[in-house]
């Protein structure tokens, strides 16, 4: 019996002009658009599982999918063929045979995520589409222990959007730390998984803590009540990038 063969790819996007990746009746996304390409260049009908599903408008450096082709394609035909297909904002990274066992999701072990804050007085217009602009004064000691409330198995009740569906609330921080990068100050996260808007509205608590609007021992609180109304705003989905997903 001839096997199908399995490919795992990595994608870059910038997800400005997407209704995120999930494929959603007669709007733009990025596994339509990628399916789609797909389907053209194996000229069979193509489904594209991804590690993790991006809201509207996050980005992603190294998005990981898997998929099936009824014919086998030289990975390096595909990485060439799809990006000359893919708009200029979807780009191919890397293309390879996978094992059999492979799955994008439920073979990960964690993702890491960053959300870049542009906090120079004026924005620039080159980084604009993936910075969240904001030019107040924080207190850095605070937004770093902030970050590491977060480490440890919790349930993010209090940090999920009310439209979220997942079975369970409980995730493993395995890294949360800032990282200055001259004009601009990024989070960045790792985690054995993450619910809907869960990064934005930890992101937008941890702004109120640098700006002094509330104490760090709000967030364990936060954790142990699980109310969504007490924690701070969702950050602009703009800032948000999925950076890497990681692997046994």
């Amino acid at each position: 019996m001839r096997l199908v063969p399995l490919y795992k790819m990595t994608l870059a996007y910038d997800g400005t002009a997407y209704q995120g990746w999930q494929v959603q009746p007669e709007v733009d996304t990025i596994q339509h658009r990628v399916q789609n390409a797909l389907t053209r260049m194996a000229k069979s009908s193509v489904d594209v599982v991804a590690a993790g599903r991006t809201d509207s408008g996050v980005h992603a450096l190294g998005q990981v999918v898997h998929f099936q082709l009824v014919r086998a394609i030289p990975p390096d035909g595909i990485l060439r063929g799809l990006n000359t297909m893919l708009p200029g904002d979807i780009r191919v990274r890397t293309v390879a045979e996978a094992k059999p066992e492979f799955h994008a999701r439920y073979s990960s072990r964690a993702k890491t995520y960053r959300y870049r804050l542009d906090s120079a007085p004026v924005p620039l217009p080159f980084t604009s589409r993936f910075t969240l602009h904001y030019p107040y004064e924080l207190d850095r000691e605070a937004l770093t222990r902030g970050a590491c409330a977060f480490y440890g198995e919790h349930a993010f009740d209090a940090f999920r959007a009310s439209s979220c569906n997942a079975k369970t609330t409980t995730r493993t921080v395995l890294d949360s730390r800032w990282l200055d990068d001259g004009s601009e100050l990024i989070y960045e996260v790792t985690a054995t998984g993450f619910l809907q808007h869960m990064i934005r509205n930890m992101v937008g608590t941890l702004l109120e803590i640098g700006r002094g609007k509330r104490a760090v021992e709000s967030i364990p609180r936060l954790l142990e009540r699980g109310d969504r109304a007490e924690a701070g705003p969702t950050a602009a989905a703009k800032g948000l990038t999925l950076v890497e997903v990681h692997y046994a």
